[in-house]
């Protein structure tokens, strides 16, 4: 039963995928590239910048064909990346902050080229499989090494693949937010099969793995954020969450609890503090552009740092807090785009109160509102205790984002000429044959 059904379902994801347009076809080369990572993973395959190759072939086929709209969002985004430019042009240390200048400008073009790469509902739900396809790989491996260590604890907690997720608990924090994510589409696909929530699982059982209590965190206040939007916080479930917690707390290593009975005053804890206390007084002395874009690290060493020759007195340290590394490095007019990023993703309210008998496409849109609200505090929360700014998660959800507002715009606008022209409700059939049963 299980295999027919999965069988049927990879039947329909092939014959969705059949016919679509080139613009989506790199769309999907995209997310693949960025998180499957073929190219690194077969030996011989990275002997020319494919991701780089596919965005501009992407760019090429969008202005060919008309398809390329800059919203506020787009504007407000490449808005930061300008004062990041100014900040590395006005950086007390100008040799680090040119190292990389180019990669917020290039966080821009992939929220532009990722927001219109998809044209209906249809093509969006086929790239959030590939997605999650994608991530599944990954959480896969971290479920496993997990299982493998017999549920132990492991200080270096667990490495991802090499580029932006490979420390432990960026890694983590990937997976909380890709688990919080797929749920409410999981729901709304209503699966024939419990199969499709492994990928959950496993993405929790890699963020237990991780050791990361930024990650842990941020995935329990993403799962709570679920239970209030689906208004489960009742009685019956209230207990059925208590004892899973209890049994998940006796089941977790003893080392992973004193780390969590020590926060706020181990090690750890206190240096952060010092971190974050030091990054607002470089904000209280450069307001407008900071310090320079990437240099807390080196501003805090020299200026900050008790130097007793210990350990971590001779590192080099990140802000361990995404909005004291932006307030810090890039200014209080940075800050303030950085969080209202945050608020461009977040939407309030049910998109289904206006519809007694809403149609399926905005039953989808509804649950893909639910979905990116969880991703996005589960980020904000990651994003407290990890310097975190320039790595993908904020800007994929920013593009998600932006195209569940123009689709869910066209839809209301059709729905809209479909009564005027008839007079009376349209019931127009399921968006994807492609989304599994």
């Amino acid at each position: 039963m299980v295999f027919s059904v999965i069988k049927d379902d990879v039947k329909a994801f092939r014959q969705g995928l059949k016919g679509q347009d080139l613009i989506f076809y790199l769309g999907l080369a995209f997310i693949v590239l960025y998180y499957l990572r073929p190219q690194v993973i077969i030996s011989g395959l990275d002997f020319i910048p494919w991701l780089q190759i596919t965005i501009l072939f992407g760019f090429l086929a969008m202005m060919g064909k008309n398809r390329l709209q800059f919203t506020g969002t787009h504007f407000l985004v490449f808005l930061f990346a300008t004062l990041a430019v100014l900040s590395a042009m006005n950086s007390l240390y100008p040799d680090i902050s040119s190292r990389s200048i180019t990669t917020p400008f290039i966080f821009a073009l992939e929220v532009l080229f990722l927001s219109n790469c998809v044209k209906n509902v249809k093509q969006l739900q086929l790239l959030l499989i590939v997605f999650f396809l994608c991530i599944f790989k990954m959480s896969f491996f971290g479920a496993r090494t997990w299982v493998s260590r017999g549920f132990g604890f492991a200080a270096w907690g667990i490495q991802g693949p090499a580029g932006f997720f490979q420390n432990s608990g960026e890694f983590s924090l990937l997976m909380a937010i890709c688990a919080v994510m797929s749920i409410p589409l999981i729901l709304y696909m209503k699966p024939k099969t419990k199969l499709y929530w492994l990928f959950p699982l496993t993405a929790v059982m890699t963020v237990m793995a991780a050791s990361s209590r930024g990650g842990q965190l941020a995935l329990l206040v993403g799962l709570i954020y679920l239970l209030l939007a689906y208004k489960k916080i009742r009685l019956k479930n209230l207990v059925y969450v208590t004892v899973f917690v209890s049994v998940a707390w006796a089941l977790f290593p003893a080392e992973q609890k004193a780390r969590f009975e020590t926060a706020g005053s181990d090690q750890t804890s206190t240096t952060r503090l010092d971190y974050w206390e030091a990054g607002i007084d470089m904000a209280k002395e450069y307001p407008l552009l900071g310090v320079g874009f990437k240099a807390f690290p080196e501003h805090y060493h020299r200026h900050y740092k008790v130097m007793d020759g210990s350990f971590l007195s001779n590192r080099k340290e990140v802000a361990h807090n995404s909005m004291i590394e932006v307030v810090s490095t890039l200014g209080i007019p940075a800050l303030i785009l950085y969080l209202w990023f945050h608020f461009s993703v977040f939407s309030i309210g049910s998109l289904l109160k206006k519809h007694k008998e809403p149609e399926p496409e905005l039953v989808f849109f509804e649950s893909f509102r639910v979905s990116l609200n969880g991703a996005i505090l589960t980020y904000f929360i990651g994003a407290i205790f990890m310097s975190i700014t320039f790595y993908p998660y904020i800007y994929f959800l920013l593009g998600l984002a932006i195209i569940k507002v123009r689709l869910f715009k066209e839809n209301e606008r059709e729905i809209e000429v479909h009564k005027g022209m008839s007079g009376a409700k349209v019931v127009r059939s399921p968006a994807s044959s492609a989304t599994p049963s």
